[in-house]
């Protein structure tokens, strides 16, 4: 078949070692450091198998579509320009002559695999990996299939240390203990440095210096490939079972806080809180974006809480004088009609990184209670809320406190909503025992229809 696609790129020694390891491995995971190359193996892969093997489907998976159109989907039409007319811009996918397809995908939250049950790919690839759980690996596993004897189905992992996953990455694929049913032969690590990629050392000789500037632990990690420097998830405490639950109606004296982690280039995060009589905390709204001005901030919080006020626990830097001398943004927020008039009060959060991890796990830990039952649980509709929480490290400098992690340079990946989160946590005395609340059928926005009654 006549495609007219040129392969003038090449791959590199490490990158091919890991395309030969792929053909006899069912899974195969690629990268342990940042710079080797993975995304760049992974588009390589992709096309190669799709024009190999006629009418077949492959799959990319990263994390949030911003990550996915700048690393993959542009990439794609730099490196393979004759792509661009067989794309398909509102189902995202590239349709080939040959009747072979690749779909380009994002998971934002774990949940969101269900939708590929039933789905078929002779591939998939998953980039940064340790940004999910576990469970989003096993899902989308379970739709790597064909009925083409021609081809052997095959998932190619990318990742580096750290992140939600790196426990379970870390597990399968370095330690390699595997748990029944579990095959070794179904699983390899093809270990890939900044070192292994001559075209990025070539085009951006300064990389690895930006790497050996980073602090110590993270120097470990991303330039030598150090799994050990992330072995701990800081809460350890979290189950997606236990914390993440449905909405449902509230009683009518529960009272409603928020929280706020200001941000421009990389997100702000507004969290809306509930708690009960009895003091258990409940996550029900998130509001969070970026690039936005005070002014478009404050419309948005207005819609999210239907103008009925709130105490809301924000950051110190909220108060600090805008550029040269300006006004801060909590009087920008003021002059926007979110302040004392409407309602609206801004706090001083405690900011005590240490004291905040206490709270947070004192409210996480079921076993602090007579009843066997957290006091903080997420809704459904906030679950990102619970991945930011859920992906924090311990920091290896000091066991009290987590790693900070700043957004990636699309301004994702941060930990903004854990911030928020624990501003929020920060406001609460340490609950007792409650009551049970038993839920009810939760419809609509039930909960913020009746957000803040009175005003505090």
């Amino acid at each position: 078949m006549n495609t007219s696609i040129s392969f003038v790129n090449i791959v590199q020694p490490k990158q091919r070692e890991a395309l030969l390891k792929s053909k006899s491995t069912p899974v195969l995971f690629y990268g342990g450091a940042k710079g080797g190359g993975k995304s760049y193996l992974v588009r390589f892969r992709e096309i190669r198998r799709r024009l190999k093997y006629p009418n077949t489907k492959g799959l990319i998976v990263r994390r949030t579509y911003p990550e996915l159109l700048s690393n993959h989907i542009r990439k794609f039409f730099e490196e393979y320009p004759e792509t661009v007319n067989w794309f398909n811009k509102s189902e995202k996918v590239i349709t080939y002559p040959n009747g072979s397809i690749t779909e380009f995908s994002y998971l934002k939250n774990t949940d969101d695999v269900y939708t590929y049950q039933g789905r078929e790919y002779e591939d998939i690839s998953i980039d940064e990996i340790t940004q999910h759980e576990e469970e989003t690996f096993k899902i989308l596993r379970t739709s790597l299939r064909t009925i083409n004897p021609a081809v052997k189905p095959r998932v190619l992992l990318t990742g580096n240390p750290g992140g939600i996953g790196h426990a379970w990455v870390k597990r399968l694929f370095v330690d390699k203990q595997y748990r029944p049913g579990e095959l070794p032969e179904d699983y390899g690590f093809i270990q890939a440095f900044v070192s292994d990629n001559t075209a990025l050392l070539k085009a951006d000789p300064d990389y690895v210096k930006r790497l050996e500037d980073l602090p110590p632990h993270l120097k470990r990690a991303y330039l030598e490939g150090d799994w050990s420097i992330f072995a701990g998830q800081a809460f350890v405490e979290l189950q997606r079972a236990i914390h993440i639950i449905e909405p449902f109606e509230l009683p009518k004296n529960t009272r409603y806080f928020a929280s706020f982690d200001p941000g421009y280039n990389h997100p702000f995060s507004f969290i809306v809180f509930a708690v009960v009589p009895e003091g258990t905390v409940y996550v029900v709204k998130r509001y969070s974006d970026r690039l936005k001005t005070t002014r478009e901030i404050a419309e948005g919080i207005r819609e999210y809480t239907q103008n009925k006020g709130l105490q809301i626990y924000s950051g110190h830097d909220l108060w600090y004088p805008g550029r040269g001398g300006g006004p801060s943004q909590v009087e920008e927020f003021n002059e926007n009609r979110i302040g004392p008039q409407q309602g609206y009060y801004w706090i001083k959060a405690k900011t005590d990184r240490k004291s905040g991890v206490r709270q947070i796990h004192k409210y996480l830990n079921p076993k602090n209670y007579p009843d066997g039952k957290p006091r903080v649980f997420f809704f459904s509709n906030c679950a990102e809320v619970y991945d930011a929480v859920a992906q924090m490290q311990i920091d290896p400098k000091d066991p009290e406190d987590v790693v900070k992690v700043d957004a990636d340079d699309n301004g994702y990946g941060g930990d903004d909503d854990f911030d928020s989160f624990k501003y929020g946590l920060m406001s609460r005395a340490y609950p007792n025992s409650p009551q049970e609340i038993k839920p009810t059928q939760f419809s609509g926005q039930a909960v913020l229809d009746q957000l803040l009654e009175e005003k505090y």
